[in-house]
């Protein structure tokens, strides 16, 4: 049984289609949801992080989609040159991008406190 996933982008938005799996997170961009399971055993609403993005916010792009956007300009690349010598290049420079955005937010925090 083949589960085919849809999903369409309009005007900038989401728009779910028939049997389409959303990939937005709950958190609507914040990195936490509420745990409506403590929430309901204390009596007070009690957040955590978000588990679909691991509380950074957002749903991280796929390489698959960087390797489409990529072959768009340079067609000769072919797929197994982009797993051995890109694929790796393309996750380390997005660790990098959270590294120093986790570290933008730690100096942002100091200055505003």
């Amino acid at each position: 049984m083949e589960l085919k996933r849809e999903l369409r982008i309009c005007k900038g938005r989401l728009d779910e289609v028939k049997g389409a799996i959303s990939i937005r997170c709950r958190c609507n961009g914040t990195g936490k949801v509420r745990d409506l399971e403590k929430s309901k055993r204390i009596g007070a609403p009690v957040e955590k992080e978000c588990e679909r993005c691991s509380g950074i916010g957002y749903k991280r792009t796929p390489s698959t989609t960087a390797y489409k956007a990529i072959t768009a300009l340079l067609p000769e690349l072919n797929e197994r040159t982009w797993r051995r010598n890109w694929k790796p290049f393309y996750e380390s420079l997005v660790a990098k991008c959270d590294i120093e955005e986790s570290y933008a937010e730690s100096e942002f925090q100091k200055i505003t406190r």
